[in-house]
């Protein structure tokens, strides 16, 4: 009996060493399953598009679909029209921001006649802009949709920070239509959920002060047929989806989302979600510029 209690005293001590051993393993698993936080903010100093306006008290659609994806992905996702959290205070609690917004945030709006008069939701400071481009540039992760490129114009042209860090300026659009998707770049991570010639009604904009040698782009609009319908789009496919590198931090423009049913689509939903995962920092960001590659 002495010599089998001798036999397993040393077993006992190995086995307790090894799971000692692995503790530092299993607490670095947990930390690196912690979920991305993600900021949406959907603030509204101009036209407040359908798609993202609350009524009594209720999520706007794309509020009801972030959270969706956000679910099936395990991110932690804050939706607000609060643009006065972006600070430099709190976005120290989120690694990626997203932003369906128009017009200058700091101006409250919400006053006045019209479709351009806001929410009056809460405006953003003096210091947001600085505040946002500061934590980008430091790691974290910007994603724009659709009208994120309406938002703080320059006057006479001038190109203002925020359109210099997002890559390019709304000018105008036609009407709605079906445009063809042509995929740039099949390889980028963000871009593996969306098929090459994916025809899709959205209204399409166009596009100033476009910043073609800092951008990489992921994705074209071809007008088609419309060619011969409106003259706005009588051109060739041009980059409606791009990414860049900030600093240590990165940058992704997506031009869709006006109409509720691109945001129901299956796949545009698998792109927010890869979109979210590469801006949150996973994978190469892969982000070189191609301008004079991709676009005709």
């Amino acid at each position: 009996m002495i010599h089998a209690q001798s036999r397993i005293r040393p077993l006992l001590l190995a086995l307790a060493f090894l799971l000692l051993a692995a503790t530092p393993t299993l607490a670095s698993e947990s930390e690196a399953d912690d979920p991305v936080r993600v900021l949406f903010v959907s603030k509204s100093s101009g036209f407040q598009h359908s798609a993202i306006k609350r009524t009594d008290g209720h999520p706007s659609h794309v509020d009801t679909v972030l959270a969706h994806i956000a679910a099936e992905r395990g991110f932690d996702i804050t939706s607000t029209k609060d643009a006065g959290l972006i600070n430099a205070t709190q976005l120290a609690n989120f690694d990626v921001v997203i932003f369906y917004t128009t017009g200058d945030l700091t101006q409250r709006g919400g006053t006045g006649e019209g479709f351009f008069r806001g929410d009056g939701n809460p405006p953003m400071s003096a210091d947001g802009v600085s505040d946002l481009i500061a934590w980008i540039e430091a790691g974290g992760g910007f994603v724009g949709f659709h009208p994120a490129t309406d938002t703080f114009h320059g006057e006479n042209d001038e190109v203002t920070p925020y359109i210099g860090m997002i890559g390019g300026e709304f000018t105008h659009h036609g009407a709605q239509f079906p445009g063809i998707v042509r995929v740039a770049d099949a390889g980028h991570p963000t871009m593996k959920s969306v098929e090459d010639s994916w025809k899709i009604m959205d209204e399409w904009y166009l596009f100033k002060n476009v910043a073609k040698d800092q951008l990489h782009v992921l994705a074209l609009m071809d007008p088609g047929e419309e060619r011969a319908n409106q003259e706005v789009y009588d051109i060739a496919p041009y980059p409606i989806a791009w990414c860049r590198e900030l600093g240590t931090g990165r940058v992704l423009y997506n031009a869709m989302g006006h109409r509720e049913d691109v945001w129901d689509h299956e796949m545009f939903q698998a792109w927010v979600g890869d979109t979210i995962e590469w801006a949150a920092g996973e994978g190469e960001a892969a982000a070189a510029p191609n301008w004079d590659d991709v676009v005709p």
